[in-house]
């Protein structure tokens, strides 16, 4: 009864109003020593519990506005937390997209390779049929000119000899004019 007494004062809840004015009711308050204190000391008298319990806010109370602006930056942080989450989804859509479209042109360029590469080799058949067919005309202009240049060296000769007999008449006829008037 009297350890219900003390629990009740101390919790500052009035107790039974019979037992203050009971004479065989003690105030008796119990003192415990603290782990740090030692033996001998004795410790202060012992501080019951306030008489109304304070709320979970009560000395070190958190302002409002501070709650609020906690309040805030957990949003704020929740929402960064989301764009993270949203932009890395995006970024690993956007590079899904790039490989394909990567993949594409790697496609693309490989065809065009082969079709420069199918090109190179026409031209070059069209080069060796090119200088072929120079060199089958530059031989057929050849053996076309070789009876020409004979006939040519056989018209020189001709006009040269004919030349030289030109000479000839012309000097026996200047020898023939020469001598006649000599002679009348």
């Amino acid at each position: 009864m009297q350890k219900a007494n003390f629990k009740d004062k101390c919790r500052g809840e009035p107790g039974n109003s019979k037992d203050t004015g009971d004479p065989e009711y003690e105030n008796i308050t119990l003192t415990f020593r603290e782990r740090d204190q030692p033996k001998g000391s004795h410790p202060g008298p012992m501080k019951c519990a306030p008489a109304q319990p304070k709320s979970p806010s009560g000395s070190a109370q958190v302002p409002a506005w501070l709650q609020r602006s906690i309040m805030s930056l957990y949003v704020l942080l929740a929402l960064m937390f989301l764009f993270c989450i949203i932009l890395s989804a995006l970024v690993l859509v956007k590079n899904t997209e790039m490989s394909r479209e990567m993949l594409h042109l790697r496609r693309e360029l490989s065809n065009v390779s082969n079709s420069a590469l199918e090109c190179q080799e026409e031209q070059r058949n069209g080069w060796s049929k090119v200088h072929s067919d120079i060199e089958k005309a530059t031989n057929s202009i050849t053996k076309a000119l070789n009876p020409i240049d004979t006939k040519n060296q056989q018209v020189l000769t001709e006009i040269t000899k004919i030349t030289q007999k030109i000479q000839k008449i012309h000097e026996a006829l200047e020898k023939k004019t020469n001598a006649a008037p000599a002679s009348k």
